[in-house]
């Protein structure tokens, strides 16, 4: 395990944005985006695309809707990547009709018919390097929105959630480059942020590797007008990768981030697997002028969102209140020793979101009041750690600890602990490396 670490930009404090609406707004701009772009492989609408007119309604959306609808329903209930909680979503809600890639469609129906692991199923495709394939990166728009308090946060767990279909290093880089965009994408809405700056931004967090240095390639053409010419030196989704669409996207996200529209033209331009160069441009820039900025005759045109991923609910941050059981206060709280670590912006936001058990193999509830962290065993309700934090550049900082110090509710030693809150910390809010 590692402990948390101060943002890899610490002068950045938390933008003035609501961070469950900005991930709605991207996962809007992307559904949208997927719908619009879909419609152009029908062959009776090309004429459309040449003459830049909309194909009539209703637009369906596609595999990566589906997917980027789970992201964003697994992020309002978590406020992090639970890795085995996305991917029962994806298998779950799985629709074979929806465009999907052959691999995938069979990993999520083993998966869903509990004939693997979903680790397991997505290492060994591909005779064991994993998929490199676009589709870790088209849906994970509405992630990159939701960390825009602290892309190297987003960039973390946009790699988690790739993770769960995508193993090759260029399908994560794709997916890590996408969120990264999008969470800059939110932060442009308060800060000056030119298009060669958004993309230096992401090539910050984007791992070395092919999708990288396509990424920097697209940053030299940010001066090219024409997407045709663009696309044929990046590639534009043709071969299905992300080292040949994730480029190319972030390209048109760059230079059209403040034009839904023209964005969107732009891009399908270029032919190519549209649904998903869109979707992913869709999304980074609809995280920056919101959904008021994606044309309201557009959204009526497309398919609803299904009803499961209930978008007009953002969540809330969670209170004691809400716990579903009583929860008992510390009996005998004794100072321990205060952990060593500082709390990034985004996992700041990860703490405020609370933890909420929903099974019994989960053990612990959290909840912030008032600055204080309260650890709670999920069984019992018996608190066993209170913890008080204070704000500073990069973060907060744990300034006091108690732990339970009835010996009916705690056996242990103060070494003890005060070793576990800190484990506590880091696996609940930290980037544990085995998480």
């Amino acid at each position: 395990m590692t402990t948390p670490t101060p943002a890899e930009n610490p002068s950045s404090s938390a933008p003035p944005v609501d961070h469950r609406r900005a991930a709605r707004d991207a996962l809007t701009g992307l559904a949208v985006g997927d719908a619009f772009g879909a419609q152009f492989f029908v062959p009776d609408n090309a004429p459309l695309l040449r003459e830049r007119r909309l194909a009539p309604a209703v637009w369906p959306w596609t595999d990566d809707t589906e997917m980027a609808c789970s992201v964003f329903a697994t992020l309002r209930e978590r406020g992090t990547v639970d890795q085995w909680e996305l991917a029962d979503s994806f298998a779950r809600h799985h629709d074979f009709d929806r465009g999907y890639g052959g691999a995938t469609n069979r990993m999520l129906r083993l998966l869903r018919e509990g004939k693997g692991h979903w680790r397991q199923l997505a290492r060994e495709q591909f005779d064991g390097q994993g998929s490199y394939g676009n589709g870790a990166a088209m849906r994970v728009a509405p992630l990159g929105a939701w960390f825009a308090v602290d892309p190297a946060e987003a960039a973390w767990q946009a790699a988690r959630s790739a993770e769960t279909t995508h193993t090759h290093p260029e399908a994560v880089a794709g997916a890590v480059a996408v969120a990264v965009a999008a969470a800059w994408a939110v932060r442009a809405r308060t800060e000056r942020l030119g298009q060669a700056d958004l993309l230096a931004a992401v090539l910050e967090q984007t791992p070395a590797g092919r999708v990288r240095e396509g990424i920097a390639e697209a940053r030299e053409l940010l001066a090219q007008p024409d997407p045709g010419y663009v696309a044929h030196r990046l590639g534009n989704g043709r071969q299905v990768s992300a080292v040949d669409t994730v480029p190319f996207s972030l390209w048109c996200a760059a230079r059209y981030l403040t034009d839904y529209q023209e964005a969107l033209w732009a891009t399908s331009s270029a032919g190519g697997d549209v649904d998903t160069t869109c979707a992913i441009v869709g999304g980074i820039v609809a995280a920056h002028v919101t959904a008021l900025g994606v044309p309201a005759a557009w959204q009526a045109a497309v398919e609803p969102l299904p009803d499961w991923v209930a978008a007009e609910e953002l969540g809330h941050d969670l209170t004691a209140a809400e716990v579903r059981q009583e929860l008992h206060p510390l009996r005998r709280p004794l100072a321990v020793a205060v952990p060593d670590l500082l709390l990034t912006p985004g996992q700041w936001q990860r703490a405020r979101h609370g933890v909420r058990a929903r099974s019994m193999d989960e053990k612990w509830l959290a909840h912030l009041t008032d600055g204080r962290l309260h650890l709670h065993r999920s069984w019992t309700g018996y608190q066993m750690y209170e913890v008080a934090f204070t704000a500073e550049p990069g973060g907060h900082r744990p300034t006091a600890a108690f732990y339970e110090g009835d010996r009916e509710r705690y056996n242990g030693t103060a070494e003890q602990a005060a070793a576990l809150l800190l484990e506590l910390l880091v696996w609940l809010f930290g980037r544990p490396e085995s998480a």
